[in-house]
C-alpha cells in the first residue's frame, strides 16, 4: 500500500500525539487547525454563533491550536471578498472574546490571523469603488481589478494597522497572532518578483522586496513584546513565470525568522489557485516546509491535503524535518479527525475528497460548504439531532447512494431500526462511478468505504440486489425513498459512458470516441486512457464541465493534457455512434412516486432536490434528522 494511503505506522502515534510548543505556547499535539476563509463571520464582520459553533467543533475535535481564517486588518480596502472576520476595531472584541473562549474551553489554543488582501479583492469589494492596492500598479490578480500602488509614505500607515490588529487580538484573550503573507496577498506581492516592479526602496532586488515584510514583523515584534507568540504564513514560491522561487522563499524565511516563533509553511497565490488549494499527491507541499525547517532554528508547520497523509507528515515531525501538521479543509470534512486518528479509528474517519466546493463556494457568494459533511456551518444544530430521539422507529430507507447512507447513519445514531434496500450489489451508487477517476479513486472509494463501515458499525441492515416494492414498506414506521439518477439511454450502437463505469466494463476497441462534456465524460476519458485505451473526446459545447466546479474542470483539463487525450470542442454527434461512449443525461429515479405522501413515504437525495453530491449528503442528513 502507498504510505499516503496507510495510517497503521508506529510514528504516528508517537510524533504527531506529542506535546508541541510555539515559542511559550505549549500545545497538546502537533495538529494545527489550517487558517481557512469561511464567510461564517456577520455580513460586518462579527465572530458571532455560527462561527463559534465551526471553531468550538474543531477544537473538541483534538487540534492543539486554531489558526482563525483570514482577519482584516483594514475592512475598508483590505478585506478579502465578502465578509472575513475583523480585527480593524475594538468594537469587534466582544465576539472575538466570546471564539476564544469556546476554543479554550475545549482544550485548544488559538491565534489570530492578520489580513491585507492588496491586490487580491476587487473594486466592488471597496467602500466608494477606489482600486486596491499593491506594490505595483496594474498588475492585475485572478480577481480582474487592476490595483494601484501604494506610495512609500503609505506604507508605514498599513503596517500600524497591523499592529494595531495585533493589539486587538491580544485584548480578546488569543494566544497567538499569525501575518498572512502566504498566498499573493499584501506582504507576498511586495516579496514576489512577479507581482513587485517598484524601483524604491521597497523593489528591485531581494532586500529590497523582502523590505515591507521584514519591517512588519519587527514592527510587531516591538509592539507584542518580546515573548507573545508571533508566527508567519508564507508561501515560499510561486509556480508561474516570474514568481518567487523557493531559494528565495527560503531565504526570505531565514531572514525574518529571529523575530518569529514559527512559520507555517504554503505555497502559490490565487494566480496558481490549484497550489494555494492543494489538489496535488497529498503531501505534496512538505517539500518545501522541510526546506524552511533546514534553514531555520524555529518550528515550522506544513499543509497540504495532510489528512490523507498522516504518515509521511508522522515521520516528518519524528524525524526533525518538520514540527506541526496543518489541517484545514480535512477538518472541515471531519472535525473530529484529531480524535478518531488518536483513537484507532481510523475507519470513522471521513475524509475530504479534494474536490474544493468549500472555496469555490465563497467565490460565487456563498459561504463555505462541504459536499460530504452536512453539518458544516450548522454544527450545534446538528449535535443536537444526532442525540437519540424520542421513540425508536422502525426505517426503511430505498437506495444506498449517498443520500440513502447519510440519512440511514444519522438514523441509526439517533437510535432508528433501520434497514435499507439497494437493488445493485453494492452501496455507493453514482459514487462508484465517481470513483473511476483517476486522480480521485481513492478519495470516492474512501467515502464509499467509510459509509459501508458506518452502516455495519450502527447495525443497518442492508439487502442488496433487491428492487423495492410496494410490499416491501409494510411493517415500517417510515420509509425514505432515495432512488436517486438514472443514466438515460444513449444512441443504438453506443456505449453508455455511466454504465460502463459502473461495471467497469472495458471496451474491446483499443481507439475510442467519447461524446459528451460533462463530468461522466471526462471521467470515462481518464479511465479508458489508464485502461490502456486511446482517446479522444468529443464536447458538444466548448471545454467539460457539467457538475464540477471551476476547481475541478482545471484539474480534470490538465490530467486529460497529460494524458495526451484530444478535446475536440463545439463536436457535433458522430452520424454514425456505433461504438462510441456515450455520455447520458441522469434523470431522477420516479420509482414508488405513487406512494410519496410526504408523511409516512417520503423522496430525499437527488431525486427530490437535483444537483450533485452536496444536495445529496444534505437532503439524506437533515430529512433522517426530522424522524
Amino acid at each position: 500500500m502507498n504510505k499516503n494511503n496507510s495510517l497503521n505506522s508506529q510514528a504516528r502515534p508517537a510524533a504527531l500525539f506529542e506535546p508541541g510548543r510555539i515559542g511559550r505556547l505549549k500545545l497538546r499535539n502537533r495538529f494545527v487547525q489550517s487558517p481557512i476563509y469561511t464567510m461564517f463571520a456577520t455580513a460586518d464582520g462579527e465572530a458571532g454563533p455560527r462561527m463559534i459553533e465551526y471553531y468550538r467543533e474543531r477544537a473538541r475535535g483534538g487540534v492543539g491550536l486554531m489558526i482563525t481564517e483570514n482577519a482584516a486588518i483594514d475592512w475598508h480596502q483590505g478585506r478579502a471578498v465578502g465578509n472575513p472576520l475583523r480585527l480593524d476595531e475594538y468594537r469587534f472584541r466582544a465576539g472575538l472574546s466570546d471564539l476564544v473562549e469556546a476554543v479554550h474551553n475545549e482544550g485548544a489554543k488559538i491565534a489570530a490571523q492578520l489580513h491585507h488582501g492588496g491586490r487580491q479583492t476587487t473594486i466592488r469589494n471597496i467602500p466608494g469603488g477606489g482600486a486596491p492596492v499593491a506594490a505595483t500598479a496594474g498588475i492585475t490578480s485572478a480577481f480582474g481589478d487592476p490595483p494601484r500602488a501604494l506610495s512609500t509614505d503609505e506604507i508605514p500607515a498599513i503596517i500600524e494597522k497591523y499592529v494595531a490588529a495585533a493589539q486587538i487580538a491580544i485584548a480578546a484573550g488569543f494566544d497567538a497572532v499569525e501575518v498572512h503573507g502566504a498566498h499573493g496577498y499584501l506582504p507576498g506581492q511586495f516579496l514576489s518578483p512577479r507581482t513587485n516592479r517598484r524601483k524604491d526602496a521597497y523593489g528591485g532586488d531581494f532586500a529590497g522586496r523582502a523590505r515591507f515584510g521584514l519591517e512588519l514583523v519587527k514592527a510587531l515584534r516591538a509592539a507584542i513584546g518580546a515573548d507573545f507568540p508571533l508566527l508567519y504564513r508564507a508561501s515560499v514560491y510561486e509556480p508561474y513565470e516570474g514568481g518567487l522561487t523557493l531559494d528565495e522563499g527560503v531565504r526570505f524565511c531565514a531572514l525574518i525568522a529571529p523575530y518569529l516563533d514559527a512559520l507555517d509553511i504554503s505555497a502559490g497565490n490565487y494566480d496558481t489557485v490549484s497550489t494555494v488549494l492543494w489538489t496535488g499527491v497529498p503531501g505534496g507541499l512538505l517539500a518545501a516546509a522541510k526546506a524552511v525547517k533546514a534553514a531555520v532554528s524555529i518550528p515550522v508547520i506544513g499543509v497540504g491535503r495532510l489528512a490523507w497523509a498522516l504518515d509521511e507528515a508522522a515521520a516528518a515531525v519524528a524525524a526533525g524535518e518538520l514540527d506541526f501538521v496543518a489541517l484545514g479543509r480535512g477538518n472541515m470534512a471531519e472535525p473530529n479527525l484529531v480524535a478518531k486518528t488518536r483513537q484507532g479509528r481510523d475507519a470513522e474517519v471521513r475524509r475530504c475528497i479534494g474536490c474544493n466546493e468549500c472555496a469555490i463556494s465563497l467565490f460565487l457568494g456563498r459561504r463555505a460548504r462541504c459536499v460530504i459533511n452536512p453539518e458544516l456551518a450548522r454544527e450545534a444544530e446538528a449535535r443536537v439531532v444526532r442525540q437519540k430521539a424520542p421513540v425508536a422507529k422502525k426505517l426503511l430507507v430505498i437506495g444506498a447512494g449517498p443520500a440513502g447512507c447519510e440519512a440511514a447513519r444519522l438514523a441509526a445514531i439517533r437510535g432508528h431500526c433501520v434497514t435499507i434496500i439497494e437493488r445493485s450489489d453494492r452501496i455507493g451508487g453514482q459514487l462508484n462511478a465517481a470513483a473511476a477517476l483517476p486522480f480521485r479513486a481513492r478519495e470516492f472509494a474512501g467515502l464509499i468505504a467509510f459509509y459501508q463501515h458506518e452502516l455495519d458499525r450502527l447495525g443497518v441492515e442492508i439487502r442488496l440486489g433487491q428492487v423495492a416494492s410496494s410490499s416491501d414498506l409494510a411493517g415500517f414506521d417510515e420509509v425514505m425513498v432515495a432512488t436517486g439518477a438514472r443514466a438515460s439511454g444513449v444512441p443504438e450502437g453506443a456505449v453508455n459512458a455511466f454504465t460502463m463505469l459502473i461495471r467497469r466494463e472495458i471496451p474491446a476497441s483499443r481507439a475510442i470516441n467519447v461524446f459528451g462534456g460533462g463530468a461522466i465524460a471526462a471521467t470515462a476519458s481518464l479511465w479508458l486512457h489508464e485502461q490502456g485505451k486511446r482517446v479522444r473526446l468529443h464536447a458538444p459545447n466548448g471545454p467539460i464541465g457539467g457538475q464540477w466546479n471551476g476547481s475541478q474542470v482545471e484539474l480534470a483539463l490538465t490530467h486529460l493534457r497529460q494524458a495526451g487525450i484530444e478535446i475536440i470542442e463545439n463536436a457535433a454527434p458522430p452520424a454514425d455512434p456505433d461504438g462510441w461512449v456515450w455520455e447520458p443525461e441522469l434523470l431522477p429515479v420516479d420509482d414508488l412516486a405513487e406512494l410519496i405522501d410526504d408523511v409516512r413515504v417520503v423522496s430525499i437525495g437527488t431525486r427530490v432536490r437535483g444537483g450533485a453530491l452536496f444536495e445529496a449528503t444534505q437532503s439524506g442528513f437533515w430529512a433522517a434528522a426530522r424522524v
